[in-house]
């Protein structure tokens, strides 16, 4: 599975899972073949777009960067705003979807929130609520043997996570538990 629809999804489809795992979770699973030559233009039509509203974009992926809007604010207004903007200028021209927040880590939490169309915020102050009651896996480069061996230790959700002891964690996971 290379990418995923918000109904697979839902039904437990993950990228990155064999074919034959998908379809036993979504029977009904409609397949389509990649078109990479198509996946390539639209990276390179949105890091393009990207790069005229900001001078600095770091690309993560084929299909997602991070932008620093820091100094654009007389043009494009506050950052929710900006976002918004921007928003609608990719969805027209391409479809993507967006998050927000200030710094890497948050910023790519809030553009998996919810698909598609939407702008999602993920500040500071609304960690507590919007995210530490997701489980473990959600959190962006925790892998599946880290969140199984995080369940044993009871700590199911980032939240749980976020408030474990660092140097339990540290001496539990080694590396990944610093991280």
């Amino acid at each position: 599975v290379l990418a995923k629809s918000i109904p697979a999804k839902k039904r437990g489809v993950k990228t990155g899972e064999p074919l034959g795992m998908a379809r036993d979770k979504c029977p009904d699973l409609v397949v389509a073949e990649p078109d990479y030559d198509l996946y390539v233009s639209a990276s390179q039509k949105m890091i393009a777009l990207l790069r005229e509203v900001s001078p600095v974009v770091e690309q993560y992926s084929i299909d997602e960067a991070w932008v620093d809007m820091t100094g654009t604010e007389r043009l494009y207004g506050p950052p929710v705003l900006a976002a918004n903007w921007l928003k609608g200028r990719i969805r027209r021209e391409l479809g993507f979807n967006i998050g927000i927040s200030c710094n890497k880590l948050l910023a790519k939490m809030a553009g998996d929130f919810e698909k598609p169309d939407k702008v999602h915020t993920l500040f500071p102050d609304e960690l507590e609520a919007k995210l530490w009651p997701l489980p473990t896996q959600e959190l962006f480069m925790l892998g599946a043997a880290t969140a199984r061996k995080l369940r044993r230790f009871g700590i199911d959700t980032i939240g749980a996570l976020a408030n474990a002891d660092p140097v339990f964690l540290t001496k539990a996971l080694g590396k990944q538990g610093q991280m």
